[in-house]
């Protein structure tokens, strides 16, 4: 595995391959590191799909609306990179915020609409546009032609989706399913700063989503998402920010399956101190 750290160096390198082999395709998955198994997902997805591989590591600060949540975010690159070499990642980004962010670099405002306000971003404020603008920037030093996101962070893939067609970009974006640990919880790189126990306990989000998906047959959905956001309230040091069934499209709140053709369930959990979110599909 290349480590390029180098925006321009990152740049001619992709070029000379693309001009050895005009059918190279490039694979991209952007991360802010602390690698886990379900980035190692998105990376097998890309080497099986593509030609090259290359994955960013740059904590992007302009996503960050607390500065602490910023300087508490986890950074260990050496393991990273011993995740990435057995995963036969081809090339990691390793910028410096120069690299990223130029001098003559101005942040874009993206016209996300109601996307950019609702659920995460209501919590949030500007995180989803230091998400865009740090991807935009991304996309267009790597000019990959497919990004990897994981279904975790739902609607951030929404987000990018939104991003895509309003840059009118050639990227194709592929959505992997969520990896979770032996427990249910969806694999996270928040998860290291859970106390062991925590970790273990924090099994209650995903068992409150699975309840809604199982019983949602015999109940009603309003009764059921009451019953999980009163399960999870009722946990000890859980703080709910928020749980939606939206359709899984525009976002929308819905109140019955027959709204929509698709319908996912969001949560967010502030736990011991870490903010955790998840989903689930019930449709």
């Amino acid at each position: 595995m290349h480590i390029i750290k180098s925006k321009h160096d990152l740049v001619a390198s992709l070029l000379s391959l693309r001009r050895k082999d005009e059918k190279v395709t490039i694979g991209f998955i952007p991360t802010m590191g602390a690698l886990h198994s379900g980035h190692a997902s998105l990376i097998d997805e890309s080497v099986s799909e593509n030609t090259i591989t290359v994955c960013s590591i740059f904590v992007n600060p302009t996503q960050f609306g607390d500065k602490s949540d910023l300087d508490k975010y986890p950074k260990p690159i050496e393991k990273d990179i011993e995740i990435l070499i057995k995963h036969k990642c081809d090339i990691l980004f390793l910028p410096e915020f120069e690299d990223v962010y130029s001098a003559n670099c101005i942040q874009q405002k993206f016209e996300l609409g109601e996307l950019e306000f609702t659920i995460e971003g209501a919590s949030r404020p500007g995180h989803f546009q230091g998400v865009c603008n740090v991807v935009h920037r991304l996309f267009e030093i790597i000019k990959p032609d497919w990004a990897y996101f994981g279904q975790k962070d739902y609607q951030q893939t929404a987000i990018i989706k939104s991003l895509i067609k309003l840059t009118r970009s050639d990227v194709i974006l592929k959505i992997v399913p969520t990896k979770r640990e032996p427990n249910g919880l969806a694999m996270s790189s928040r998860n290291i700063r859970l106390s062991e126990t925590g970790r273990k306990n924090a099994a209650f989000i995903y068992k409150a989503l699975r309840d809604i998906r199982s019983d949602i047959e015999t109940r009603s959905l309003t009764e059921l998402v009451e019953r999980a956001k009163q399960f999870i309230s009722s946990q000890k040091g859980a703080d709910l920010d928020y749980l939606r069934v939206v359709d899984a499209e525009t976002l929308h709140e819905v109140t019955s399956l027959k709204q929509s053709a698709d319908v996912v369930v969001l949560v967010a959990v502030t736990y011991e101190g870490v903010r955790l979110i998840d989903n689930i599909f019930l449709t």
